[in-house]
């Protein structure tokens, strides 16, 4: 029996600590267009979108663990955009522009690497398609 087909990730979700900076920090330093904000099932739901790549973003409210992200438990390591060859330079300077830091710049496995965080630690990445 053959493995059916997967088509593409349809969208990440990322728990946080507050949606609405969430929101704000997308939406301002990446580029992000909010679809909806609001409460859903006994969370706090937003999904967000930038062409084709939607991220969602949960929040537990008091059923909430404490703690900042680490990449060092088990779940989610990092996210990586791809981007042109051409723009990680200008995605460093609006990344300073707006107060976020950066790691050098970086040669990965199959380009070049420009890595950051976002307002709860989660780490991020823009990683070059050449």
């Amino acid at each position: 029996m053959s493995t059916p087909a997967i088509s593409s990730i349809h969208h990440v979700t990322f728990t946080v600590s507050d949606v609405s900076a969430s929101i704000a920090w997308y939406r301002d330093v990446l580029g992000f267009t909010e679809e909806f904000h609001r409460q859903h099932n006994g969370l706090e739901k937003a999904r967000l979108y930038r062409g084709d790549i939607m991220v969602t973003f949960a929040g537990h409210g008091d059923k909430a663990e404490p703690g900042r992200f680490s990449e060092r438990r088990v779940g989610l390591d990092h996210l990586s955009f791809g981007v042109d060859a051409d723009a990680i330079e200008a995605w460093a300077d609006h990344l300073e522009a707006n107060g976020v830091t950066w790691s050098p710049i970086v040669d990965g496995i199959s380009g070049r690497v420009l890595s950051f965080r976002d307002p709860d630690n989660i780490a991020l990445e823009f990683y070059t398609i050449d």
